[in-house]
């Protein structure tokens, strides 16, 4: 009995462990959250390195599973199962993230702030972020090495050698002829405005000399000249009297004599009454000989027309060109600014920005009174328009301090120098209170660091940073960004040389 028992046993214990073994194979493949999860589906570009049964992760925690993946025209449809136990909402958004450094890519969910408006079994979740593939980068990074490649070629090309005068080396070595005859021209107008200066600095004196210690003389000259206009007027008188008495043959004779006199008369009349305006002080000869403050206004006139162009002389212009490309977005970004210089602690900062995020803007409308409480429905346009930024600078040391408007927001921003100004850390913070979506956000943070090689007179410089760290602590739109780029920097000087040579462009 025993020796039947015994394999009867065995058989039994095989025939269990293999129904365990089934059950638990096909739970598996069925999930161990059919019973107490929903669906729910998206549709990305790629799904590449995503897989059947791959995790969905909430906050890191794993609230699902990939239940399978479709193909749905050009485009994949991730079927996923989630715990009846985390909700989702009609906001609610996707976004397929690295989990290695290998490829793995993995799911994660957030919920959503529309709590009036559930995400069902079988809804669809709409707001979708598809992290950029490294082979995506690799490629933008095979397009650019080739367009350096093309640009050092056309460079090639183009320098030659100095006598040809189509090459750069031509026109370096004109801009060099250039600038010699630009000196020479400059030292003879600083000899011709010195011998002016000094010109009129004697005039100056010359006129000081009229107005005062030669004031009595011409006083002296206006009364001799009053004395003797009395003296002829009477000699006159006389004349006219002896002519009018004598006779018929005496009058004729006499009678061109009576004429001159009488012009010599008018003559005399007319000096007098000169005479008499200038003494008075009237007209400019008049003015120029009794009123002292002429001579006070023109060389206070002298004076502000000096410190006007003492000014100008002093304040210094620069321009600054520079490319920044954006890992995550995989675009570009552009700046050109212009600073103006009064001082050399401080300047002035105006900016263009070429943003491929663009200008976001949000509108929210509502069909009743309860749909406007509860937020209503949002719409976000986004077009490619330009920002601008415009910031007062004053630099302490090695700190720099910057307030104004940051891409067409209000903003603050700071600057460290190190290694005489070779390396720079510079700081911005801008947007507050909400972001672009129009969500109630913190600052937008960021920070880049600068290297300007003194070996390239810091000409060229190159910058890497990161952008918007404070969106990876929101709840909302996940807009953090790191990116690398350079720039070019111009002064006065590299300006003077690149106008003599090429010329200002004249309006027609």
């Amino acid at each position: 009995m025993k020796k039947f028992l015994t394999p009867v046993k065995v058989g039994l214990l095989a025939v269990m462990a293999a129904a365990g073994f089934f059950y638990a194979v096909s739970s598996l493949q069925r999930g161990n959250m059919s019973g107490d999860s929903y669906r729910v589906y998206a549709v990305l570009d790629d799904v590449l390195g995503l897989a059947k049964r791959s995790r969905v992760l909430m906050a890191g925690i794993e609230v699902g599973y990939i239940e399978s993946i479709e193909l749905v025209g050009h485009r994949a449809r991730l079927n996923l199962r989630i715990k009846k136990d985390v909700p989702l909402f009609k906001d609610a958004s996707l976004s397929k993230i690295s989990e290695s450094l290998i490829g793995d890519k993995l799911i994660t969910l957030s919920p959503g702030k529309d709590t009036q408006n559930p995400l069902g079994d079988g809804g669809q979740i709409v707001n979708v972020y598809e992290e950029t593939g490294v082979g995506a980068v690799f490629q933008k990074l095979n397009g650019i090495t080739g367009d350096i490649g093309e640009v050092t070629k056309s460079l090639k090309s183009l320098l030659g050698d100095m006598e040809r005068k189509d090459s750069i080396g031509g026109i370096m070595k004109r801009m060099n002829e250039i600038a010699d005859n630009v000196t020479i021209l400059t030292e003879r107008v600083n000899d011709t405005v010195l011998r002016g200066s000094a010109k009129i600095d004697q005039i100056l004196g010359d006129i000081a000399g009229v107005t005062s210690g030669t004031r009595s003389r011409y006083q002296d000259i206006l009364d001799d000249i009053h004395a003797t206009s009395s003296d002829l007027r009477r000699l006159v008188n006389n004349l006219n009297d002896i002519v009018g008495q004598g006779g018929n043959d005496w009058k004729e004779s006499v009678g061109g004599i009576k004429e001159t006199l009488e012009k010599v008369n008018r003559s005399l009349d007319n000096l007098d009454h000169i005479s008499r305006k200038i003494n008075e002080g009237d007209g400019t000869l008049g003015r120029l000989v009794n009123d002292d403050k002429l001579v006070d206004k023109a060389e206070g006139v002298l004076d502000d027309v000096s410190s006007v162009t003492g000014k100008l002389a002093r304040l210094r212009t620069e321009i600054d060109l520079r490319t920044e490309f954006h890992i995550r977005e995989g675009a570009l970004k552009n700046y050109l600014a212009l600073r103006l210089i009064p001082k050399s602690d401080k300047y002035y900062l105006f900016e263009v920005i070429d943003d491929p995020r663009g200008s976001v803007k949000v509108e929210k409308t509502c069909v009743s009174p309860e749909d406007c409480r509860n937020g209503g429905t949002q719409s976000i346009t986004v077009t490619d328009d330009f920002k601008f930024s415009l910031e007062f600078f004053k630099r302490y040391y090695f700190l720099g301090l910057r307030f104004g408007i940051i891409e067409n927001t209000g903003g603050l921003g700071a600057n460290l120098f190190f290694f005489n100004d070779d390396l720079e850390f510079k700081l911005d913070l801008f947007q507050f209170g909400t972001n672009e979506f129009g969500e109630d956000s913190l600052p937008r943070l960021k920070l880049m660091m600068i290297y300007r090689p003194s070996w390239l007179a810091n000409h060229v410089y190159m910058a890497a940073g990161g952008d918007d760290f404070f969106s990876l602590a929101s709840d909302g739109h996940d807009t953090f960004d790191y990116f690398f780029g350079a720039g070019l920097h111009f002064d006065d000087e590299d300006l003077k040389s690149i106008f003599t040579a090429v010329g200002v462009p004249s309006v027609p």
